[in-house]
């Protein structure tokens, strides 16, 4: 990952960037009210933070993202892709047996049917995620396949999100907890205005982080994915692959 990727790649600046720019808001802002001369130290080392920081942060963010997928997962049942090739509790057989014959036509893996997956679940389950995961490559051409390229974007940014929130929700507390001390002990001259704002600022952070980055967000968002990267078989044929992102 380079700086160059980070700012032309719409994926890496929403999904990867962002959830890392909301934990250090509070910071920020905070140093930059409170302490004017911060402003000064910044600007000296902005161009070195520029390179280095966001590329390492963005990574970071990833991490996390990745480490906190495999139990989300657990938790659902499956991978929200793969549960949508599934016999057993499907709402509509119909429209899952439409998707077999689909993925046999495009991508040329036989699928088992109902009986067979009863039969053996696991093994079912093993050819589900060989056939999503081989859809996953035919449709990372993001111009042929935009509205699959959007729902991964938001799944990304739902799942990187949630996976930084305790950590951001931390930053928010201490924040408020900092601005109150320095005006108490009036370290800093700071009006009320400034101390209410900063601590508003701080308490929107934390309910976003509370009430927007949660699992029920997330699973949504990676059913809607699941439900488009399926609807892109409808007109699938042959699509050119583009590196990878960091797909449900």
């Amino acid at each position: 990952m380079t700086l160059l990727q980070l700012v032309t790649d719409r994926y890496t600046r929403t999904a990867r960037f962002l959830p890392a720019v909301l934990v250090v808001a509070p910071v920020f802002v905070l140093t930059v009210t409170a302490i004017p001369v911060a402003v000064g130290i910044a600007s000296k080392v902005s161009a070195v933070a520029a390179f280095c920081l966001p590329v390492l942060v963005s990574q970071a963010v990833r991490d996390r993202g990745l480490r906190v997928e495999p139990g989300l997962f657990r938790a659902w049942g499956g991978r929200p892709s793969e549960l949508l090739l599934r016999w057993r509790d499907a709402p509509a057989p119909a429209v899952v047996a439409r998707r077999h014959r689909l993925v046999l036509t495009h991508l040329g893996i036989d699928l088992p049917d109902a009986a067979g997956e009863h039969a053996d679940p696991v093994e079912a389950d093993a050819l589900y995620a060989v056939a999503t995961a081989a859809l996953r490559e035919r449709t990372r051409d993001r111009a042929r396949f935009p509205l699959v390229f959007e729902e991964v974007v938001a799944y990304g940014l739902r799942r990187n999100g949630y996976a930084c929130r305790v950590p951001g929700m931390i930053v928010c507390g201490l924040a408020i907890l900092v601005t109150l001390a320095l005006a108490y002990w009036a370290i800093v001259p700071l009006g009320w205005k400034q101390q209410t704002g900063l601590i508003l600022f701080d308490l929107v952070c934390a309910a976003t982080w509370q009430w927007w980055f949660t699992q029920g967000s997330i699973r949504r968002a990676a059913e809607k994915y699941a439900e488009q990267l399926f609807v892109s078989l409808e007109t699938l044929g042959n699509a050119a692959a583009v590196p990878s992102s960091d797909e449900p």
